[in-house]
């Protein structure tokens, strides 16, 4: 402690020090309590921080809710999914379309004649030949050189290792034969016509023989779609017949496609809107009113906080007239409970949502062609204001107690000066008064001895 001295009160036998620790002790029960004061403003800053943090949660909510991305997901089932399935994206058309798989695109392939090995020679001329193909109607001839000797694997291999192979594969085949069971397969790697296989030059002692589109079959997949036939060369997400929608056909047969909006996510938005509040209107509620012992709890003093649900609700009540049958969230199924919660009647808002849907959604997102804005975007820009990190309400407040503990730091500051002032002069005079007493003491001693020295010389 400031102004204390160790050894004050061993001259005068008084307890000085305990004495001059006392009345300190006496004169900072101020201090402590503006430093409970204090402690108290802090916790109320995390709670102002927390209760913003709620307003946010509630403020994401409605902005996803006055987004027209929301209300635009799509969802696609197919009747029969052995035949055709099928993708879809956000804002495709809804509806249904009947779809009948007449041909799947195929792999054109040709195949070789039977041989005993797979090392049987297919040149053996004494001289190199060529082989030469080309992939589709229009595409270049591809010429390879096939040497005297050469096997049939051998053959395989020039083909698939040349740089130039524009999508084919050739490979060896064993068909169970019992004397020529070894043959060539060459496979276009891609569905249809665009990959059909044209060869241009045979070996002379090895032919090959179209297999997969002989006779001038067709490659393509052909589709009928709302009685209109495509043809297509692959079988697999086939995206430009149906806007937004992406099919693959698995089978002939004939199938239907039901595109509907996805409505789950927008249900589960407005539910949780719902449980957001009930959330900061819970965290209010366990820092207002009084406790089990009638103390005021820690945010009970301030208004901003008391009146926050009222001011929330009447803006969750606002009513949007955009000519349609939702004009307040009560016609989803709103309710208020006797605790100030909310709740949302879901066979309400299920009804709403399948009966509906497009006045849910021009409630919440607004009519531009009339200037009037929805109920989320309202939600969205007041909570904006609410939340605003320098004028926002729980902001405001937290900014009020920043500055009340300002002035306490202050106050404890220049009261302990005043009493590190204050008790260092006591601690002198203490000092001053233990060395007075001791020379009394000192004094009266002297004085002792030369009365009792006296009295000895009187015997």
């Amino acid at each position: 402690m400031a102004g204390s001295i160790s050894v004050l009160g061993v001259g005068s036998g008084l307890q000085l020090q305990d004495i001059l620790d006392q009345l300190r002790e006496a004169d900072e029960a101020p201090i402590k309590t503006l430093e409970t004061k204090k402690d108290t403003l802090n916790e109320q800053i995390t709670q102002f921080n927390q209760l913003n943090q709620d307003l946010l949660d509630i403020k994401s909510v409605a902005l996803d809710l006055s987004l027209e991305s929301t209300y635009i997901a799509r969802s696609i089932s197919s009747s029969d999914e052995s035949v055709i399935t099928a993708t879809v994206s956000d804002g495709a058309t809804v509806g249904q379309h009947t779809i009948t798989v007449s041909n799947l695109a195929k792999a054109s392939s040709w195949e070789g004649s039977g041989l005993s090995s797979s090392d049987s020679v297919v040149n053996n001329t004494g001289g190199t030949e060529t082989f030469s193909y080309h992939l589709g109607s229009t595409g270049d001839v591809i010429s390879i050189d096939v040497p005297n000797q050469t096997t049939l694997s051998a053959l395989a291999d020039l083909i698939n290792n040349d740089e130039d192979n524009p999508g084919v594969t050739a490979k060896v085949i064993n068909d169970g034969s019992s004397s020529t069971p070894y043959k060539l397969l060459l496979v276009a790697d891609d569905t249809g016509e665009d990959n059909r296989i044209y060869i241009d030059t045979q070996l002379s002692g090895y032919t090959l023989t179209e297999a997969v589109g002989a006779g001038g079959a067709s490659l393509d997949a052909e589709i009928t779609v709302d009685n209109i036939v495509y043809k297509r060369s692959s079988n697999s997400n086939i995206n430009d017949i149906l806007s937004g929608v992406s099919i693959s056909l698995v089978d002939t047969g004939s199938a239907s496609l039901s595109i509907s909006a996805d409505t789950d996510a927008v249900k589960e938005k407005i539910l949780d809107l719902i449980d957001k509040v009930n959330t900061l209107i819970s965290n209010i509620d366990e820092q207002t009113g009084y406790d089990e012992n009638n103390e005021p709890k820690l945010l009970t003093s301030n208004s901003t906080v008391r009146t926050l649900p009222t001011m929330l609700i009447d803006l969750l009540s606002k009513k949007i007239d955009v000519n349609g049958d939702v004009t307040t969230l009560y016609d989803l199924g709103l309710t208020i409970n006797r605790d100030g919660t909310l709740e949302v009647n879901e066979e309400t808002l299920d009804s709403v949502i399948a009966n509906d849907f497009d006045d849910l959604k021009l409630f919440m997102t607004g009519d531009d062609d009339n200037n009037i804005d929805g109920f989320a975007t309202v939600l969205n820009d007041t909570l904006r204001d609410w939340t605003n990190v320098s004028t926002g309400l729980m902001a405001t407040e937290e900014q009020n107690a920043s500055n009340s503990i300002d002035r306490i730091e202050n106050q404890i500051e220049a009261t302990k000066a005043r009493l590190d002032r204050k008790y260092e002069i006591l601690a002198r005079q203490f000092a001053a008064l233990d060395n007075f007493m001791n020379n009394m003491q000192s004094m009266s001693d002297y004085l002792t001895q030369q009365f009792n020295a006296l009295s000895g010389n009187k015997k």
